[in-house]
């Protein structure tokens, strides 16, 4: 299964079935292809166990090799032994580029990990100068709770401050949202378009939305915001009701002039994700690693 699995590591055991089935004309029960993947992806990643623990190594390295980096790993002590509860990473370069020579925009989410151990990969993403991705942290825990968001939130205030006029754009979850609330309560806080229309979508249906809620949201001034949302009212006014109950800003006729960043979904953490998405079944300090060289890289 070793090749299999360099060429895609996040295969389960039932697709691994299929190739071997395809490939090799072999019928293998399910429980053996499964301790044969993970034996296979032990020898070819090492021990999950230990990439945990490795992360402190990692953590030293970064600190010694770039200073001023910030690595931070958050861990619970069962019995006198360290066991990891959460992370953030945010190299010097990256933190210094964003304050220095940013817009102050920042598109905040996070996506699945794929690995043997389930949990959140966090992001936080930049617009540099040629409106290309640029990266300032990442972050790791088990799930989208209040709590974690606010650790995470927390983690990146202390790396780039409260910069004046920044904006920070999420989807609806009502975990980051309440976590944005918390620790950056100044900021310009915006809502995922794409998100909102989603939801809205599922209560309400009809041509007038088609031709008028995304008309609205791209909207540069409020006279044009205001035609569209007339139509909407007109043809349904619960509808609008329901837009009305989104207190965070989906609308460009809504943005301050001082971002000189207009976009109206969080495309950009999407395009993130999408860049790191192979990687996601890494062991935890290998797939920071490999972070760390896409962003060296780029």
């Amino acid at each position: 299964m070793k090749d299999f699995l360099i060429e895609d590591a996040t295969l389960g055991a039932t697709a691994l079935q299929k190739k071997i089935k395809e490939h090799h004309k072999v019928s293998i029960h399910y429980q053996r292809v499964y301790q044969g993947q993970q034996l296979a992806m032990k020898q070819l990643y090492g021990d999950w166990d230990s990439s945990f623990n490795n992360l402190f190594s990692f953590k030293a390295q970064v600190e010694s090799s770039c200073p001023g980096s910030k690595v931070i790993i958050d861990h619970y002590i069962v019995n006198g032994e360290f066991r990891f509860r959460r992370f953030f990473f945010a190299m010097k370069p990256c933190i210094d580029g964003f304050l220095n020579g940013y817009r102050p925009y920042l598109a905040i989410d996070s996506t699945f990990l794929t690995g043997k151990f389930k949990g959140q990969l966090a992001s936080a993403c930049a617009v540099d100068g040629h409106s290309w991705l640029y990266p300032v942290c990442v972050g790791v825990f088990d799930s989208e709770t209040n709590d974690n968001w606010i650790w995470f939130m927390s983690r990146l205030r202390e790396a780039i401050g409260s910069p004046p006029g920044l904006a920070i754009s999420t989807d609806a979850g009502q975990a980051i949202m309440g976590a944005v609330a918390e620790v950056f309560p100044q900021v310009e806080h915006r809502e995922c378009m794409f998100h909102l229309v989603t939801n809205f979508k599922k209560r309400y249906r009809g041509k007038v939305f088609d031709d008028h809620l995304w008309a609205a949201a791209y909207s540069w001034n409020p006279y044009l915001f205001k035609k569209h949302w007339a139509e909407m009212e007109k043809a349904k006014p619960a509808a609008t009701d329901y837009l009305r109950r989104h207190k965070k800003l989906w609308t460009r006729s809504q943005f301050k002039t001082i971002c000189k960043v207009d976009y109206v979904t969080n495309n950009l953490v999407e395009s993130f994700n999408n860049w790191i998405k192979q990687y996601k079944s890494m062991n935890l300090d290998d797939l920071m690693d490999k972070i760390k060289q896409l962003i060296m890289i780029k």
